[in-house]
């Protein structure tokens, strides 16, 4: 009884402690796995590295590193046919527009081959640098 008077209780005007909010450093496994999902989620558009770089930002190096990577790919897929169906539609009078169309429609396959061969060999080594690629995002 004699310790409760003595202790010094809290005052109700100080403010509460907050723990610190720093993002803890991604474990291996999950490493692995991002860098699996930022090659992956780039079949569907550029929307899927850019998912990944933003939840992985501060958290992994190596994950960061892969999803801009990936980004970068898909938004250079994604720039250069968008180039080759307007160049292809404002052609199409002089023949070579139908030509330019029918590599628009390669250039996302051949996306969507390098994103899967992205993931195997970032998974087997840690990286993957795609050819051919505008590195936009830094």
């Amino acid at each position: 009884m004699l310790d409760e008077a003595i202790t010094p209780q809290p005052s109700a005007s100080a403010a509460p402690v907050q723990p610190e909010t720093t993002a803890a450093p991604a474990a291996p496994v999950d490493e692995r796995t991002g860098v699996l999902v930022a090659h992956l989620s780039g079949l569907a558009s550029f929307f899927g590295p850019l998912i990944v770089l933003l939840v992985y930002r501060g958290k992994s190096v190596v994950v960061e590193r892969e999803a801009k990577e990936a980004l970068n790919f898909q938004l250079t897929v994604a720039i250069a046919t968008a180039v080759l169906i307007v160049a292809g539609i404002v052609l199409a009078f002089v023949l070579v527009g139908f030509f330019l169309l029918m590599l628009a429609w390669l250039l996302p396959i051949a996306g969507v081959v390098f994103a899967i061969v992205g993931a195997v060999k970032s998974n087997q080594t840690g990286a993957f640098r795609y050819p051919a690629t505008w590195r936009m995002v830094k």
